[in-house]
């Protein structure tokens, strides 16, 4: 059921992958508004936190002095979705999520330390529209909301080694919670007995996984330095329980005199891909910084299907058809790699002010085959910009996002029933971020 867990609203923060998900960022890391607005590069730096945690932990060794940074970010996304029997489908989106990080150096040695609590991927879609015909004997429960919210919310220690002044290497560990709801009309995909049947369905499940990240940083010369960075797969099995109502579906099959509703124990088995990133930073002049990463993002591994296991059914009119209270399913996702180029600038202005533009291309990553409303990262131009003012030992940084609207259509769909053939999905999204830095 990777149709919740790709839900088309991507989080609600920052940058393409290697910053927290808008648009073609799906997966989220939680940067903060500096980083954000300059198109999702990394600027290493003696007070970003935030970035080091999201982007490359050996940005935690250029740490002068205990940093508290608070970031707090806003989505709002509007849609489309029309198909072959209705144009009524709406998408409307909007939230915000704090986020937290800090991190010291110890004493005078060349060691640092940090903690920090974020959101990793975080998303929340409401859409609605008619459900088109599927199932067996096209069924269609009419006009009803599509929900789906994904929460992986990444609690993490990190310490950072300034091996000589020019060279910075650094690590994390996190555990990731992992919470999931979706309720929408779904389709069997593979269990043998069930494939191409359609009930209404309210999943919910929820776990904890781990992963880690290393990087390092390397100053080329006064003015040019570079970094590269990985973070490892999160392998995740959440559990909770599935309920729903497939009374239309078993009339059309000539079971309409069997109990119609039911509830399972449900497991999924959920994966983050890995990811790795390398960037650039040029001090083109005092006052001027010239940057550009790159991202990959190994979706390919990760996301080529995702295995369903529900138990317990209390049904005893399916228990009995199925001659087991069990049912197996997996759902076809066979998303590709995404590549993400990235670049911005950063120019001083006036004494304490800074302001930010960027710009970040994503390839297109998710096959036309397995999209749906509810699996639509489509999204793949960002643009960014913002300003940052220093009061003392705080900084203040803004940033705002636009994912342009983006338009994908589909011919001829691998899910079953094909009830998503000849579909049009539009989808666009704006965001803002503020990060409060504290020099302690």
């Amino acid at each position: 059921m990777r149709l919740f867990q790709i839900s088309i609203v991507l989080a609600v923060l920052g940058s393409f992958t290697g910053s927290p998900a808008i648009g073609g960022d799906f997966l989220s890391s939680a940067s903060g508004a500096r980083s954000i607005a300059t198109g999702g590069v990394y600027i290493p730096t003696s007070e970003n936190v935030l970035e080091a945690f999201a982007i490359n932990p050996a940005g935690l060794a250029l740490l002068g002095r205990p940093t508290v940074e608070l970031s707090v970010a806003g989505l709002f996304a509007r849609g489309r979705f029309t198909n072959a029997q209705h144009a009524n489908g709406t998408l409307s989106a909007s939230g915000a999520i704090p986020y937290a990080a800090f991190g010291m150096p110890l004493g005078n040695s060349r060691f640092s330390l940090g903690v920090a609590a974020v959101p990793q991927l975080l998303s929340a879609a409401k859409w609605r529209y008619t459900d088109p015909p599927g199932g067996v004997n096209s069924v269609s429960y009419g006009e009803i909301d599509h929900n789906s919210e994904i929460l992986a919310m990444r609690f993490t220690v990190g310490a950072g080694w300034s091996v000589s002044p020019k060279l910075q290497v650094g690590a994390t560990v996190g555990a990731v919670y992992n919470s999931n709801i979706l309720q929408t009309a779904y389709v069997f995909q593979s269990n043998p007995a069930l494939a191409g049947l359609k009930t209404l369905l309210d999943l919910r499940v929820e776990g904890i996984g781990w992963n880690g990240s290393a990087g390092a940083i390397y100053r080329l010369s006064r003015r040019l330095s570079f970094g590269a960075a990985y973070q490892s797969r999160t392998s995740i099995v959440t559990r909770g329980e599935a309920t729903g109502n497939a009374g239309l579906q078993f009339a059309r099959i000539g079971l309409g005199s069997a109990r119609p509703d039911f509830r399972y124990d449900a497991r999924v088995d959920d994966t983050l891909p890995a990811s790795a990133v390398v960037h650039a930073v040029w001090q083109a002049s005092w006052r001027t910084r010239i940057l550009g990463q790159a991202d990959w993002v190994n979706w390919k591994q990760a996301f080529t299907e995702l295995p369903v296991l529900l138990t317990n059914g209390n049904n005893s009119d399916i228990n009995g058809v199925l001659g087991t209270n069990v049912i197996r399913d997996s759902v076809p996702l066979k998303w590709r790699n995404q590549v993400i180029l990235r670049g911005g600038i950063e120019r001083s202005w006036l004494e304490n002010a800074v302001l930010r533009a960027g710009y970040a291309r994503s390839n297109a990553f998710v096959p036309d085959a397995t999209l749906s409303p509810l699996t639509a990262a489509i999204t793949q131009d960002r643009l960014s910009a913002g300003a940052g003012v220093r009061r003392g030992r705080c900084r203040f940084d803004l940033a705002y996002t636009l994912d342009p609207t983006t338009r994908r259509s589909v011919q001829d769909s691998a899910l079953k029933s094909g009830e998503y053939a000849n579909s049009r999905i539009h989808v666009g999204i704006q965001g803002l971020v503020l990060t409060t830095s504290i020099g302690l």
